[in-house]
């Protein structure tokens, strides 16, 4: 086994793998229940690993919580349906020729046998695609070097990867000390350069793994392999691995994981983590920023923010350099006593700008240190999108967190009461009766309480006017605590119209039957358009009809316009609604696309640079 940073423990190929190649000629390992020394061409399966052979020009890319502790362990529900750029196969797997096809001779071979336990060691990694793996010792491939690399430790056909990987390769040496730093060059600027080469690179992002686990391996100056093992922490976090060196990678991390003598167990651990979540949702989308980084560089990892709640209530969360959105959703939601993995894709982070006000809710597999500007200016919310779950109502914490959103869109004129007059203002008293035993209030309320406890459309006579019915409403509920209370409202509420939905005020509307202004709410049901005065439904677009929507930058002092293509794809047909919350509605619309109907629907919708910038 490979051990990082222990000069006594030197690697051994016969020692390390079922077969090694020797000096005298032939290949050393078990054959038909025996082992030593056996003919090259013996048994095809003891042959030397010889590289494909490609053709010139293969392919290329298109274009505060110490490290050390140990991470939580959060289980993902369920794989999302977007999990971000799946890893390239390596350009010398592109076209494999028979003898140098890996997945189909060994490694397929001896899975599940007593020699799987052997495989995936980084140095069956280099003997395979190392390019000095046939002419050097290749345990020296794989443990530290003082002396930088002349070419790519994996074999490359394209010159400009080979140029790429030494530079890499001299950037981590840097990094970690093992070379003199350029002066016009610091630490920051070395991470970022092998960041963005594994970004930018696809090809390349192998070659900058096998370097940083070398330099780590056998490592004698313990400052220097710390500084490497948070850069590996770094890298695996921001970008991941392909599937070919996948296996030997995790191999490698997992080993040191689960040994409690080795110095960097904790490190790797976390390091596994970050590989897992990178492998999954694709990694980081950009560089981090200089507060993050030197963090990092500091052994930092995590960060405490706050979370609002509805009702501006905050609920401050550890959030780690690598966290993606859903495991903080799971957090929040096991809080609330919500379990069922259907029922937590129902919640989501919402980001919200804070020059402009502009909300824009996170999809699950979306690192949230991404959003997170070192200026403070993006603050982060929580909220809940899709209600295909009835209320259940577990504990008090869930009970608050419905009551102030759904009463939030009650009191903003989103939810409006239907009926006449008279029952309208029945409900009214009763709705303000209640909120007023929400908040544990004893005394009767006044004309000015009142007025709080209306929607924001309602005259300020109004609360004159149904002060004695209230009163009356208050003394035949006064039995009611402040959570049965806040139950009743739901209970009132949720029989609405619109409950369930995310309420937009369109000014204009392109569809002839939809009136200006014009209220959009988008929901389970789909694209609903309704009057603004009644919300009676005038236009539906079903969920299963949307084709398309797209976002359009407004012209000089006009309104933005979301484009929806809906119907037929054979003769689809378009809407354009006019809104100040254009993107917001896009992005709203796209998650409850994703989580509702199968494949997502196709959307051009504002970046997230443009979001964070």
């Amino acid at each position: 086994m490979i051990r990082a940073c222990s000069a006594s423990a030197r690697v051994r190929s016969s020692a390390c793998c079922p077969w090694s190649i020797c000096s005298q000629g032939g290949v050393s390992g078990p054959w038909e229940g025996r082992s030593g020394l056996f003919p090259d061409d013996l048994n095809p399966a003891l042959r030397r690993p010889r590289l494909p052979q490609l053709p010139p020009g293969s392919p290329r890319e298109q274009e505060e919580e110490h490290e050390d502790g140990p991470p939580p362990r959060h289980q993902s529900p369920r794989t999302w349906p977007r999990p971000g750029p799946r890893p390239w196969p390596h350009p010398w797997l592109r076209q494999p020729s028979r003898e140098g096809s890996i997945q189909g001779s060994i490694l397929g071979s001896v899975q599940g046998s007593e020699i799987e336990i052997l495989q995936y060691l980084m140095m069956d990694f280099a003997m395979r695609y190392f390019r000095d793996a046939a002419t050097r010792d290749v345990s020296k491939l794989v443990e530290h070097t003082e002396v930088p690399i002349s070419e790519s430790l994996i074999f490359f056909l394209d010159p400009e990867l080979k140029e790429l990987a030494v530079q890499s390769f001299l950037s981590v040496m840097m990094f970690m000390g093992d070379l003199t730093m350029k002066n016009e060059l610091s630490e920051g600027d070395c991470i970022k350069h092998i960041v963005l080469l594994g970004k930018e690179k696809e090809f390349l992002r192998d070659e900058i793994y096998c370097q940083i686990i070398r330099q780590t391996t056998n490592n004698p100056h313990r400052e220097s392999c710390t500084l490497g093992w948070r850069l590996l922490n770094l890298v695996t976090g921001f970008f991941p691995c392909s599937s070919t060196l996948k296996p030997y990678a995790s191999r490698h991390l997992r080993d040191i994981s689960q040994n409690p003598t080795h110095p960097y167990q904790k490190l790797a651990r976390v390091c596994e983590d970050n590989l897992k979540r990178s492998l999954t949702h694709g990694g980081r989308r950009h560089v981090p920023s200089h507060l993050e980084l030197d963090a990092l560089l500091a052994g930092r990892s995590t960060r405490r923010f706050p979370i609002q709640f509805p009702g501006g209530v905050e609920f401050p969360c550890k959030i780690r350099s690598f966290s993606v959105a859903l495991e903080i959703v799971q957090e929040l939601c096991f809080e609330m006593g919500i379990q069922d993995p259907s029922e937590v894709q129902e919640f989501f982070i919402h980001a919200t700008r804070g020059h402009d006000g502009m909300v824009r809710p996170i999809h699950p597999a979306e690192y949230l240190f991404d959003f997170l500007l070192d200026d403070g200016s993006i603050g982060l919310s929580f909220r809940r999108l899709v209600w295909t779950h009835p209320l259940t109502f577990p504990n008090d914490i869930y009970i608050e967190f419905h009551y102030h959103q759904v009463l939030g869109d009650y009191l903003d004129g989103k939810l409006l009461l239907p009926g006449s007059d008279s029952a309208l203002s029945k409900q009214l008293a009763k709705l303000s009766a209640l909120q007023h035993l929400a908040l544990g209030l004893q005394h009767q309320p006044s004309a000015a309480e009142l007025k709080d406890y209306l929607p924001g459309q309602t005259g300020g006579s109004t609360s004159q006017k149904l002060l004695p019915s209230c009163l009356s409403q208050l003394a035949a509920m006064a039995s009611l605590g402040p959570s049965d209370a806040k139950r009743a409202v739901l209970d009132e509420l949720c029989s609405l119209p619109l409950f369930g939905t995310n309420i937009f005020m369109a000014q204009k509307v392109s569809q002839r039957t939809c009136p200006s202004p014009c209220v959009v709410a988008v929901g389970q049901e789909g694209v609903l358009f309704c009057q603004p005065k009644t919300q009676v439904r005038v236009f539906v677009i079903p969920l299963a009809d949307v084709l398309s929507l797209r976002s359009v930058r407004p012209k000089k002092d006009k309104v933005p316009v979301v484009e929806v293509k809906y119907g037929s794809p054979a003769h689809p047909k378009s809407i354009s609604i006019h809104l100040k919350q254009a993107k917001e509605l896009c992005h709203i619309l796209a998650v409850i696309m994703e989580e509702l109907v199968r494949p997502p629907i196709n959307s051009s919708i504002s970046s997230f640079t443009e979001f964070t910038h």
